[in-house]
């Protein structure tokens, strides 16, 4: 009789583990499906990037090396190639890609430098997914030579999840938060010193390689506005948001603060979203990719670090 009370449970059972081992089965080749198809995507966006800095190159022309003495008695060679310009947008912004006549710096108010390259080199697979998927930094330039940014490194006492569970709404004592730098960092041969983790893989730049970006069709007011909107995350302490995909209206990552600093003056406010519209063709979430290959966008300016050598592509000057 116990016998067949158990048969019978067992034939009860199978039914239902039968429905629940499919639908374990069908998420599972959901999650692989949206995997094989962000990855796609992430290495389509990543090989059209590199074909745009490919073109941005091959309409160089070399103008002449230097050694430059960046700071008392540190010096670099440097190599300066002059792009033409070519588009109605490169042609119609007669701003300099340098900062001034001495050539020191790079950028000018409200542009944007950014580099694919992670903060993590040296961690397998996460450096990685970084660098493909999202990218490894942007900034916005403010107008004392120096950049609006958000970066998610913990301070002293900080607790990472801390700042993912706090809305961002209300007051805080984390430190990771969106910054002002303390200096135009991006050409800075002394940026990093020998022996941290990050040397071996990157040298004493900062990133051996970066790109810099500027937005079409924009005014003087719309450029002031979008560092403006920077600045006040800053002035207002907003946190570092380390979960990318959720959508969230108090906190940024590094590309999402460039992305709706600008959608903050390019859009009407009925049109603004949490996820960019500005600089992000996608809609989703804003990668280094994202904002090269965006529409809003162009090139003005690519570096590469090659045996200490720095090749320096720029727009060329309007005289």
């Amino acid at each position: 009789m116990k016998t067949q009370k158990k048969k019978k449970m067992k034939k009860l059972q199978k039914p239902w583990k039968r429905r629940l081992k499919n639908t374990f089965k069908k998420v599972g080749l959901l999650l692989i499906a949206a995997i094989i198809f962000t990855l796609g995507k992430a290495v389509t966006k990543d090989l059209l990037v590199k074909k745009e800095v490919r073109d941005f190159k091959a309409r160089a022309v070399f103008e002449y090396e230097e050694n430059f003495e960046y700071a008392p008695g540190v010096f670099q060679l440097r190599k300066y190639y002059k792009v033409s310009r070519e588009t109605s947008a490169e042609i119609n912004d007669s701003r300099s890609a340098f900062y001034d006549e001495t050539r020191k710096f790079i950028g000018q108010t409200g542009d944007i430098l950014a580099t694919q390259q992670s903060p993590f080199p040296q961690v397998p697979v996460i450096h990685q997914f970084i660098t493909y998927y999202f990218g490894g930094h942007a900034a916005i330039k403010s107008s004392d030579n120096r950049f609006y940014e958000a970066a998610g490194y913990p301070g002293p006492g900080d607790n990472i999840l801390d700042a993912i569970f706090h809305d961002g709404s209300q007051p805080h004592d984390l430190t990771m938060t969106a910054s002002k730098s303390g200096t135009n960092y991006w050409l800075n041969p002394s940026y990093r010193r020998e022996g941290s983790a990050e040397y071996q893989y990157y040298g004493s730049y900062y990133r051996p390689k970066f790109i810099g970006l500027r937005v079409k069709n924009v005014t003087e007011d719309q450029i002031n506005g979008a560092v403006a909107y920077a600045k006040a995350q800053v002035d207002n302490d907003s946190l570092y948001n380390f979960l990318y995909f959720l959508d969230m209206k108090y906190k940024f990552y590094c590309t999402d603060l460039v992305s709706r600093a600008y959608q903050d003056v390019m859009l009407e406010p009925g049109a603004q979203r949490n996820y960019a519209q500005s600089l992000n063709d996608d809609g989703f979430i804003t990668s280094v990719n994202d904002m090269v290959l965006s529409k809003d966008t162009y090139i003005f300016t690519y570096v590469e670090v090659i045996d200490d050598v720095v090749h320096l592509y720029y727009l060329e000057d309007v005289i």
